[in-house]
């Protein structure tokens, strides 16, 4: 008996498959494809060591916006309760492989390897070049073992646009994967908005890659409901909870293109197989 189809959404953290294949999830989940979300980078800050400077005003950040109810719950809870609230609007499963966010991250020295905006969106720690992608790329597989998915499996990864140190990793993972997996990298929403962003990203891979945009005007509502979902993050990434239903039209209306009629759109990208590096396999 055939398996049924499966696709594989890859998130670095909680609310990236929201903000970027919000529309992709939501039209694959009602065509009846089993969707797994795998969002990678969901542990609960340390308890048993301090957090830099630049960990703790993101905390605060967070905190200041997110609904956090009368018990002042931790904000990774917030964050976890938000997440199951979107998956459930989108229709999919999900997985969390709770490593921990780059701020709270350290070399073996306790030396935190990012604590600034710039280190953030910057170089990635060879050390965790060397070890997470691989231990990323085999949980992915093992979880598309598990499901008993036969033949091949989609799998939407983060193409790294403003190159935050966890898309990276996450995208080079995704590029570990072998033939069983038809790969398609989605454009990082909101950094895909900043002037140069996209073209620099394509500039740095330097790698053959083909755009394809597909049609979400019938779920742009969706994708809406399902970002509004996250409220400790709409602060700082839309300076407000009322400016990001129009922002998120406007970049989806942009990349339909410029008819009267166009719609909304997301846009994916594929790299050819001949250029997938280091595969694991399930």
């Amino acid at each position: 008996m055939d398996k049924e189809p499966l696709a594989i959404f890859l998130s670095p953290h909680f609310d990236d498959i929201a903000l970027s294949c919000a529309g992709m999830a939501a039209r694959l989940s009602r065509k009846g494809v089993r969707c797994i979300a795998i969002t990678v980078f969901t542990a609960p800050s340390p308890q048993d060591e301090p957090l830099s400077s630049y960990a703790q005003w993101l905390h605060s950040q967070w905190e200041s916006a997110g609904e956090r109810g009368d018990d002042k719950e931790p904000i990774n809870e917030v964050r976890r309760e938000e997440e199951r609230q979107a998956m459930r609007l989108l229709g999919l499963e999900y997985v969390w492989l709770d490593l921990p966010d780059a701020p709270y991250r350290h070399d073996s020295g306790g030396e935190h390897f990012y604590t600034s905006d710039e280190k953030l969106m910057g170089r990635v720690a060879p050390e965790e070049r060397r070890l997470l992608v691989h231990h990323i790329a085999k949980e992915i597989a093992r979880i598309a073992k598990e499901t008993g998915a036969k033949g091949r499996i989609r799998v939407f990864a983060p193409l790294g646009v403003g190159r935050h140190v966890d898309h990276q990793l996450v995208f080079l993972a995704a590029r570990r994967l072998g033939p069983h997996y038809g790969v398609l990298f989605y454009e990082d929403y909101p950094y895909a908005v900043r002037p140069g962003a996209l073209a620099a990203r394509l500039e740095e891979l330097d790698t053959p890659i083909q755009a394809r945009i597909t049609s979400i005007t019938d779920l742009i509502g969706v994708k809406i409901a399902a970002i509004a979902r996250y409220k400790s993050q709409l602060e700082m990434l839309f300076g407000s909870s009322e400016a990001m239903p129009s922002a998120v039209k406007a970049y989806a209306e942009a990349l339909a293109g410029t008819s009267e009629n166009a719609g909304h759109a997301e846009r994916y990208w594929r790299i050819p197989s001949v250029y997938v590096i280091g595969r694991v396999n399930p």
